[in-house]
């Protein structure tokens, strides 16, 4: 059972600029309460617009290192935290919260430097003490913890996260009176604090007092009916008492508040098999099994399970599964043997069984210091029986709020050439401009207007084909590079690529170094083979897959048009980074990040080449770079990448 965890919320804020124009403090305030409301991602793009116009101001680094730190891009926050103590080596709030990012990073003696610092620099500050105790219990310096706890309450009594903290440092050290004191004031500051009555009634429980336990719990429940922690609390005292048919209502409660909570369902699993409702018991695994596919455990006790009610196939499935995730896992080869036995299978059987002897004769040579009989661990065990390795809690995505989610990882998609309408621009950031694309619209008094996007634009109903049909009509008559152009773009948004390479092989017939032409040709041609691909679904577009596992396919004549472009405008980016994703869609993966790196080099703020190249980072393995390319492709505007931060770029604890 997890022990119930304080969260401890930022102290809030406020900083007021002196001698700022009134524009900028005005946009500082609004990324300020767009941090107080959680909003961090329309933070950061209020703190990005002060920024480029005033990068000589530390504030907006420091609020924007903030907002990054609430969305758990703690490199992020890292570096602005770092950039503010440049611009003012004296900036206290800067300290204090590089401090929690490095302490977050689990980078504990940076963060104590921090900290000291911030101290020196404010030693009447009470929650930089606060702070400091939370790293020094976090290193497991729970008298040091106490200590800097205590000087926080001196300096202010009224801080009721450092009594819960005191208090869960206390009961580390067995000071049982001292811990009940603190969770006492906490109650005295807050008696509505569920957080406050949920500590205290687990202090109950580790001195086996189940009965004030439960009484604590109950008033924390009152107070906060869908605290998860607390009912699952609860629910342990409930089950030492033996009481299971309460222990059973409150993993129930649980699932209803949460119906993605994976611990109530594996819990709730556990407890069904001791009383004997096995069936029950089974789809509560089968639940956990789809929200975490990797976990032996559950496959091992499910298949147990099955061994009761005689579904010997299916036992022997989920046993089966157990070892392909550990195949070192002894007692799984054994009742693997067992149920072999059962459908009569008795060579198989003797082969598990033998199997088994083998991994444990192993074990003990290997204990015995013997270097050639290490046992095959392919994966991290611990991570393989963490229930709640796929499982975080979540939060909805609102207002720039992330959430940890099993993240599909794609690719940013290839830049094209496209119409510009009003409603692609209400659909968000689809289009960009570059000289090539302002010269034609200018040439052509923006009607129409071109961009470079890299997904479909949104057109009213009708709109592509009506165009298509007048454009036709005037290639009919005289045949135009521009009409050509057009509907060649309008062809590519339809998904109709035999024709949109028609369009644009007519005008590099007449034109040969016409740039946006010969940008267009290249990707409807890539586009055109990544269709046939989905069709034939022979390969995966998703960053992750082994690159024997991808299908080689000619690209030849794409990076041919995509280098055709670069040689008439070495500055045109765009084309670079398509490149960037024939590399990585052909498993390339050193070229692909080496061409999306020169892009970075050419144009500092094309997020999608940070994104990619921050995916290609994670697949090598190389996570503190994947860390800041992502970092950097949410500031810039792709939010989806502090989901990934959040999902892929963690280190293992």
């Amino acid at each position: 059972m997890n022990k119930i965890r304080i969260t401890i919320i930022f102290f809030l804020l406020t900083v007021t600029m002196a001698r700022a124009q009134w524009n900028t403090g005005s946009m500082l305030r609004m990324g300020q309460n767009a941090i107080y409301f959680d909003d961090y991602v329309s933070a950061i793009e209020n703190f990005n617009g002060i920024i480029r116009v005033k990068p000589y101001l530390s504030e907006p680094y420091f609020f924007r290192g903030l907002a990054k730190q609430n969305l758990d891009d703690h490199e992020g926050a890292l570096s602005d935290f770092t950039r503010a103590l440049e611009l003012n080596p004296n900036y206290f709030h800067a300290y204090l919260y590089r401090g929690v990012a490095f302490s977050s990073m689990q980078r504990f003696e940076e963060a104590l430097e921090d900290f000291d610092q911030a101290i020196s620099l404010d030693p009447a500050a009470a929650y930089a003490y606060a702070y400091r105790g939370m790293t020094e219990a976090a290193m497991g310096h729970y008298r040091e913890a106490e200590r800097d706890y205590s000087k926080a309450l001196m300096l202010d009594d009224q801080l009721l996260a450092a009594y819960l903290n005191r208090a869960m440092v206390r009961e580390k050290l067995e000071k049982w009176e001292g811990a009940m004191a603190d969770c006492n004031a906490a109650i005295r500051l807050n008696m509505f604090s569920d957080d406050a009555y949920g500590l205290r009634g687990y202090l109950h429980y580790r001195q086996k007092d189940y009965h004030n336990a439960i009484e604590d719990f109950n008033r924390a429940l009152k107070a906060n009916p869908e605290n998860r922690r607390i009912l699952m609390s609860r629910a342990m005292v409930w089950y030492e008492m033996k009481k299971y048919p309460e222990t059973l209502a409150d993993y129930t409660r649980v699932i209803d508040i949460d119906s993605n909570y994976i611990y109530a369902y594996y819990n709730r699993a556990l407890l069904r098999a001791e009383v004997g409702e096995t069936n029950a018991a089974i789809s509560d695994l089968d639940k956990v099994v789809e929200m975490n596919p990797d976990n032996i455990l559950i496959f091992f006790n499910r298949g147990l399970l099955k061994m009761e009610i005689r579904d010997w196939y299916g036992a022997y499935d989920d046993f089966t599964e157990s070892i392909r995730l550990y195949p070192d896992f002894v007692k799984a080869y054994l009742v693997r043997s067992a149920v072999d036995e059962e459908l009569n299978r008795m060579d198989e059987a003797e082969k598990d069984r033998y199997a088994a002897m083998q991994i444990m004769d192993r074990y003990k040579r290997m204990k015995a210091g013997d270097r050639n009989a290490l046992v095959d661990t392919t994966a991290d065990f611990r991570k393989l029986i963490d229930i709640n390795a796929r499982q975080d809690e979540v939060r909805d995505v609102i207002n720039g709020r992330v959430q940890d989610k099993r993240v599909f990882i794609e690719l940013q998609e290839v830049f094209y050439v496209q119409y510009l309408s009003l409603d692609s621009l209400r659909s968000g950031k689809v289009q960009y401009y570059n000289k090539h694309v302002m010269a034609y619209n200018q040439a052509h008094d923006y009607r129409p207007s071109i961009t470079l996007c890299n997904r479909r634009p949104v057109y009213p109903e009708g709109f592509v084909q009506t165009n298509i049909d007048e454009l036709s009509a005037r290639i009919s008559k005289e045949e135009k590079t521009d009409d050509y152009l057009l509907r060649g773009g309008f062809y590519l948004g339809s998904a109709d690529y035999s024709a949109a390479i028609a369009d644009f092989s007519a005008i590099i017939a007449r034109e040969p170094d016409n740039l946006l032409a010969l940008f267009n040709l290249a990707n409807a041609r890539m586009m055109m083979y990544d269709y046939i691909e989905s069709v034939d679904d022979k390969t995966s577009r998703v960053v992750g897959e082994r690159p024997n596992e991808i299908r080689k396919v000619d690209y030849s004549l794409v990076l041919e048009g995509y280098r055709r472009c670069l040689e008439i405008d070495p500055d045109f980016v765009f084309a670079r980074f398509n490149i960037g994703n024939v590399y990585a869609k052909s498993g390339e993966i050193d070229k692909a990040i080496e061409a999306y790196t020169q892009v970075i080099r050419q144009d500092r703020e094309l997020a999608e080449a940070y994104f990619n190249r921050g995916l290609l980072y994670i697949y090598t393995g190389q996570k503190a770079q994947a860390s800041a390319d992502l970092s950097k492709a949410g500031e810039l505007g792709i939010t989806s990448a502090y989901n990934i931060i959040k999902r892929y770029c963690r280190e293992e604890e």
